[in-house]
């Protein structure tokens, strides 16, 4: 895709079919409450908005500087609603070109992201491997009050926060790096929970295999 991205909007895929989904959707609706608060006009797409025909629409018509893809995915695509392919690797990968991608998938970054971060002027960030988040029992209606799923999130969500600070690619991974080491050192003093155990394994997997292909450099506020 030719032309400069929008540097005051980014564009957010929420599908919401199963608990992984449901829960990465409601806890980026509070980056859309925070950004929309900064100013930042959002392209939100949740639940069966979260589609290809959609997802490409809104891509080539208001070409957004940041992309937040939610979703299940693999080494070669992020998937939307019902687990259909969004985009994916040697298919509409160029579609990302640009921008600067954050997917909060799967293994997405092995591939895929690598091949959008061939682009010029564009950054993929996502996860080398299987990224996991632990919920509780009964907060499945309100996923964002989970205490269990906190620690996930918030080094997650931090990716977004620092981006639409102004911070490059490479010091927002850091920084949500350190956000997810402060958690993770607060869940080891109480490593006799089994749930607590098992949630210090799986954050110290998601912070170990997140990567950043391409400009890592790039700003999308500038």
């Amino acid at each position: 895709m030719k032309g400069a991205r929008g540097c005051r909007m980014m564009l957010v895929t929420r599908p919401d079919y199963d608990p992984g989904t449901k829960y990465l959707s409601s806890w980026s609706q509070i980056l859309i409450e925070e950004a929309r608060a900064k100013g930042i006009e959002v392209l939100d797409l949740p639940g069966t908005k979260a589609t290809k025909s959609e997802f490409e629409g809104r891509l080539k018509k208001k070409q957004p500087s940041l992309v937040v893809l939610n979703g299940h995915g693999n080494e070669d695509c992020v998937t939307g609603q019902e687990g259909k392919p969004l985009v994916e690797s040697k298919v509409n990968a160029e579609i990302l070109s640009s921008s600067v991608t954050y997917a909060v998938s799967c293994q997405s970054a092995a591939r895929l992201g690598r091949e959008v971060g061939g682009y010029l002027n564009t950054a993929y960030i996502g996860y080398e491997k299987k990224f996991s988040i632990l919920h509780s029992h009964g907060y499945f209606k309100r996923p964002s009050e989970d205490p269990l799923a906190k620690p996930f999130m918030d080094f997650s969500n931090h990716i977004v926060r620092s981006l639409l600070k102004g911070h490059t690619v490479e010091e927002s991974v850091r920084r949500a790096k350190e956000v997810g080491e402060t958690h993770l050192r607060s869940l080891e003093t109480s490593l006799s929970d089994p749930d607590i155990q098992m949630a210090a394994a799986f954050l110290s997997r998601d912070i170990s295999c997140l990567v950043a292909h391409g400009d890592t450099v790039k700003c999308i506020i500038y």
